[in-house]
């Protein structure tokens, strides 16, 4: 009985065809372990494309690799990197559709598959209008890029022969693809943990800036100062160049309020092309723009083509390109839902280029200059309220002190001496103090109401010959005193103007009583009154000494006296009755010629 065997029988040695594969894998294993230490150091979507396409044509002994991503979802992808391809090549692969016509990279992504074609006869049976002819044999393999999901891009490697793909060289290709897509989302991670960590420290900054800003520019109430510190605060924490324009400026073709720049040889050049072609405010575009519309602008890139659109003549353009304007930005100066002018922000040696964050803080700048320009104009009105009501004060003081002395003495006089005699000289006295005063205060009054926008007008049809003879007649003994020829010309009118009577009448009588103040014994006071078909206007003229051209633009103004005895606020009256007709008032006069006053009415309702 034979003896029976302990276990099982000892194998023999593999078969040569086992190990081969078994060596193969081994080398495969090794390479991948290899690219993807390599991978694991790469940081950015370059250098992962770089890594993947380099050790994967070295491993896969293939004459040409290409990696393009893309939005999942996307129309077309975008070369990243390639290797051993002809400029020709890269050029017709840095954009690939990929809905258009059937290729083997865009079936690949489209699928999420790996896509092969071990021959050229193959290649051009499956996609006869997107495969080249390219003489000799090739085989390529087309790889999705795929991870978590989603296909962001894909991968091709290109060899100069026919090639069999079996199932071990797929495996290695799709495990390549499979590792560069997580090294891919990795580098967009780390991108995207940079650019949000940046625009932190951007955010972070232009807070701080902000914050330095309102502290510089509520530093002062002079608003020239402000926007002047605006511009040097600017330079060059926000731009190279600032400008700060208002309209006032625009429209009399004045240098800008404030103009800063890094370079302060190119600031004469900069106003050098203002002074020469000053902006026009009517311009679609710019500054003026700006200030009419309250809307920012917003130049990411400013081009050649730019200036060459926005140049009159080869000069300006030659100009324009030497201060090397690479973006800009155009804000509006506002305050309290006002416009009050707009700050030009541009970019040229830094070569920084503004993009939507830039403009928001630009114009945050723009407000808080603004309401600091606004508190500083304020501030000048209240100093002037200040000023004018002090002047109000000592005018009232003085225009009342000589009637009320008159007042106490005739009263002291009655009092001390009541000679009937005397009796009707003193009550004379009192009568016109008393009414000396009664007409500041009523003066007073109206100017108060004027400014409060409170003074009530009763429209009604009214001839304007018949209130030029009222006014006259009351005016009539001061004239004859004075032996000056008082006459109306141009009536009767055909049609009654619209006004309010008591208003009119003493519009009247404070020009025609200016007017025989002024001429000489003896002399002439002419009112004209004319009709056109929008006004009425009415032309109050003496043959006085006449106004010094110097002294014209005050006459209107309160309290402004020339050689009168008034209390100087008649004009003033006149101005804001006649304005609130809706109407104008000027004055024509030359030295030694006399002067005319004159006023329009409209004939509107």
């Amino acid at each position: 009985m034979p003896p029976l065997r302990q276990g099982k029988e000892r194998a023999g040695p593999p078969a040569p065809a086992v190990l081969h594969a078994r060596a193969r894998h081994a080398a495969s294993a090794s390479r991948l372990q290899s690219i993807t230490a390599a991978l694991s150091r790469a940081v950015t979507r370059e250098e992962v494309a770089r890594t993947l396409v380099e050790r994967g044509v070295a491993a896969l002994g293939a004459a040409e690799g290409c990696l393009w991503t893309g939005a999942p979802g996307g129309s077309e992808a975008q070369l990243v990197f390639q290797l051993g391809a002809s400029p020709e090549d890269r050029a017709r692969w840095e954009r690939v559709p990929l809905a258009e016509v059937p290729a083997p990279l865009a079936e690949a992504i489209a699928k999420g598959e790996p896509v092969f074609a071990g021959s050229a006869a193959e290649a051009a049976s499956r996609w006869p209008a997107a495969v080249r002819a390219t003489p000799g044999e090739f085989a390529f393999a087309c790889l999705p890029l795929e991870a978590e999901g989603r296909v962001t891009g894909g991968v091709a490697f290109v060899f100069h022969e026919a090639r069999r793909f079996d199932y071990d060289d797929q495996v290695f290709l799709v495990v390549l693809a499979r590792l560069a897509a997580q090294a891919l989302l990795r580098a967009t991670a780390y991108h995207a943990e940079l650019a949000a960590h940046a625009e932190a420290e951007a955010a972070r900054q232009r807070a701080t800036f902000l914050a330095e800003a309102t502290a510089l520019l509520s530093s002062s109430l002079d608003w020239e100062t402000t926007l002047a510190s605006l511009a040097r605060l600017a330079v060059p924490a926000v731009a190279d160049w600032c400008s700060v324009e208002v309209p006032e400026g625009l429209a009399a073709g004045d240098r800008p309020v404030a103009v800063a720049h890094v370079d302060p040889a190119k600031v004469e050049r900069a106003l050098e092309l203002r002074r020469r072609w000053p902006p026009d405010p009517a311009a679609p575009t710019g500054a003026p723009a700006v200030i009419r519309t309250g809307r920012s602008e917003l130049y990411p890139e400013t081009s050649d083509a730019l200036l060459v659109a926005g140049a009159t003549d080869p000069e300006q353009l030659r100009i324009a390109r030497e201060l090397g304007m690479t973006s800009g930005m155009i804000v509006p100066l506002s305050a309290r839902g006002r416009t009050l002018g707009a700050v030009t922000f541009v970019a040229t040696e830094s070569g920084r280029r503004f993009g939507a964050a830039d403009l928001a803080m630009a114009e945050e700048l723009g407000r808080r200059a603004g309401i600091a320009v606004d508190n500083a104009r304020l501030w000048h009105e209240a100093q002037r309220a200040i000023r004018a009501r002090d002047e109000v004060l000592a005018v009232v003081s003085h225009d009342l002190k000589n009637p009320l002395e008159s007042v106490l003495l005739s009263s002291a006089l009655l009092l001390r001496d009541p000679d009937p005699a005397q009796v009707r000289r003193y009550a004379e006295t009192l009568q016109r103090s008393a009414s000396r005063m009664d007409r500041l205060i009523r003066e007073l009054l109206d100017l108060s109401r004027m400014d409060a926008g409170r003074l009530q007008l009763e429209i009604r049809p009214e001839r304007l010959e018949a209130l030029a003879d009222e006014a006259l007649g009351v005016l009539a003994p001061l004239a004859h005193e004075r032996r000056i020829a008082v006459s109306v010309a141009g009536a009767p009118l055909e049609d009654a103007v619209p006004c309010d009577r008591e208003r009119i009448l003493q519009v009247l009588s404070n020009l025609v009583g200016n007017a025989l103040a002024f001429a000489p014994h003896g002399g002439h006071v002419v009112v004209s009154l004319a009709l056109s078909q929008r006004d009425a206007e009415v032309r109050v003229a003496d043959d006085g000494p006449g106004i010094p051209a110097e002294d014209l633009p005050h006459v209107f103004d309160r309290f402004w006296k020339s050689r009168s005895r008034g209390t100087g606020l008649g004009l003033a009256i006149v101005r804001g009755i006649v304005d609130a007709h809706g109407g104008r008032v000027w004055v024509e006069s030359r030295v030694g010629e006399g002067s005319t006053f004159a006023f329009t009415l409209p004939r509107g309702a």
